[in-house]
């Protein structure tokens, strides 16, 4: 069985961070509005603000063993239905290994 590890992103993996959020924003094309753009990326218009507020954290999820990556992780404190806690935003396991 694999082991995950949570790694907090550090803004020298943010492009990392952007390219795995992709895949997520992909799948979840199929039930969302969001289309891609002309560029051929999948817009998320808060992927700044995970490197800039508090309130915001991302993670990318690993195999504890390897170190392999895994998936994604973000996370944030906008809750809908209470005022207190931590929403997950995005997660994303690649599927190979859900």
């Amino acid at each position: 069985m694999i082991q995950y590890k949570l790694e907090r992103v550090k803004i020298e993996d943010k492009d990392k961070l952007y390219r795995l959020l992709q895949y997520s924003l992909y799948e979840e094309s199929l039930t969302d509005q969001n289309e891609m753009n002309n560029e051929a990326i999948f817009e998320y218009k808060w992927f700044d603000s995970y490197f800039q507020e508090n309130n915001r954290e991302a993670y990318i999820i690993k195999e504890q063993e390897t170190n392999k990556i895994l998936g994604v992780a973000m996370v944030n404190q906008y809750m809908q239905k209470s005022k207190d806690g931590h929403s997950i935003a995005e997660f994303m396991i690649v599927p190979k290994y859900r």
